[in-house]
């Protein structure tokens, strides 16, 4: 919304939307071209290789997860249901990216989307070393944000098009830190939808008396039937001291303290989303115990969802770049604390299998390791910090 781009997954590439026709951002030409290429049975090139490079491998990608757990069958547009050859549609799902504000700067992340890497980029400057080169904020300027939200909020009332919204979602930044989503509430419950699913995606760093208002405000919502459920992505890739360090501002124990007031609550949809990196794999059998732990305080027909996907960019965080032979055997142990006793089980265990073979095939890149240790040098200056402490194995791969 800020950029005035749109997008139809957050691997592919963003269109412009153009200025006096809001109205087009899901089908803009990029996106029409892509469909048809799909409908013929290629893979569009605008970002669809992740996808296409796991399936290549044998594993489950992102796309056919999505699908293995689509437990909800009015998604599909309307127009494709009385023609399937339809290029144009009304989204049922709508994900909004509103601003960049964020209490947290995580490794893996920028200016473009988090406020305190902004903030610390004015500080410290540009930093170049060989092929790392990170600090610019590269953030637009967000002229003409004004208007495109009156026409965002205008697109969802013409036509009564929020009628067809199955699912409302909110990107960050953090939602919990930003204005919009006290205007998104205010939208809903003066345009009932009893059809939505409204979902955050929040790195659950907010303060536990804030956190449960909004949780206890939201019940209110539901029990008036102005939406169906809400769903909580929050945001996690490890445990511990280690993913404090990677996820710049986070306490664990704050993050459960919220999870936590959650598992009672049976109309909240409860994911975990993991952004695989190199620095976090090795702590994800501990977060996986603690999945387990929280799952069975929950009724077994309201599971915990547990996703995640690989880190790309920055190319020095994606763990590809370390090959086969590093994190072969902390996937394993992952892959053995995962249950399998429900759908959602099986399918994130054979998700998580496919990455690691992606993983395994890729060719190692030593340039980016070491410019990994470059970038972290950097990041200790900054932060005071000590990388080689939490990750003593990474020092003389």
């Amino acid at each position: 919304m800020r950029q005035g781009t749109s997008s139809s997954c957050h691997r592919t590439d963003w269109a412009t939307i153009p200025e006096d026709d809001f109205a087009s951002f899901h089908n803009l030409p990029n996106k029409l071209r892509a469909r048809q290429m799909m409908r013929r049975g290629e893979w569009p090139k605008e970002g669809c290789q992740y996808c296409e490079n796991i399936e290549l491998a044998g594993g489950v990608s992102d796309r056919q997860y999505q699908f293995l757990n689509h437990t909800e069958h009015d998604r599909t547009p309307q127009e494709l249901l009385i023609d399937p050859d339809t290029d144009e549609v009304v989204p049922t799902i709508l994900e909004i990216y509103f601003n960049n504000t964020c209490n947290m700067a995580c490794l893996y992340c920028g200016s473009h989307f988090s406020s305190k890497w902004e903030e610390e980029n004015r500080r410290f400057g540009v930093f170049k070393n060989g092929p790392i080169e990170f600090g610019y904020n590269n953030i637009h300027d967000g002229q003409g944000y004004d208007r495109r939200l009156e026409d965002f909020w205008r697109y969802l009332k013409d036509q009564d098009r929020y009628l067809k919204i199955r699912q409302y979602q909110i990107a960050g930044g953090e939602p919990f830190f930003q204005p919009e989503l006290d205007q998104s509430i205010e939208f809903w419950r003066e345009h009932p939808n009893p059809n939505l699913t409204f979902n955050f995606i929040t790195n659950l760093k907010v303060p536990p008396k804030k956190f449960r208002s909004y949780i206890d405000a939201f019940q209110d919502m539901v029990d008036n039937k102005s939406l169906q459920r809400v769903q909580i992505s929050a945001s996690i890739d490890g445990w511990g001291p280690p993913q404090e360090y990677v996820r710049y501002g986070l306490d664990c124990m704050e993050w459960q303290e919220n999870f936590e007031y959650l598992l009672d609550k049976p109309w909240v949809i409860k994911c975990i989303n993991a952004a695989i990196n190199p620095l976090s794999i090795k702590t994800m059998p501990e977060l996986v115990r603690n999945i387990n732990r929280w799952q069975d305080r929950c009724d077994p027909h309201n599971p915990i969802y547990f996703s995640f996907m690989s880190v790309m960019a920055p190319n020095y965080m994606d763990p590809a770049i370390f090959g086969a032979g590093v994190f072969e055997q902390d996937f394993d142990d992952t892959i053995r604390e995962m249950r399998e006793s429900n759908k959602n089980d099986i399918n994130a265990k054979q998700h998580l299998e496919g990455i690691k073979r992606q993983i395994s095939a890729a060719p190692r890149n030593q340039q980016l390791v070491d410019g990994l240790k470059v970038f972290l040098d950097e990041i200790d200056r900054r932060r005071g910090s000590d990388w080689k402490t939490l990750f003593p194995w990474l020092i003389h791969l």
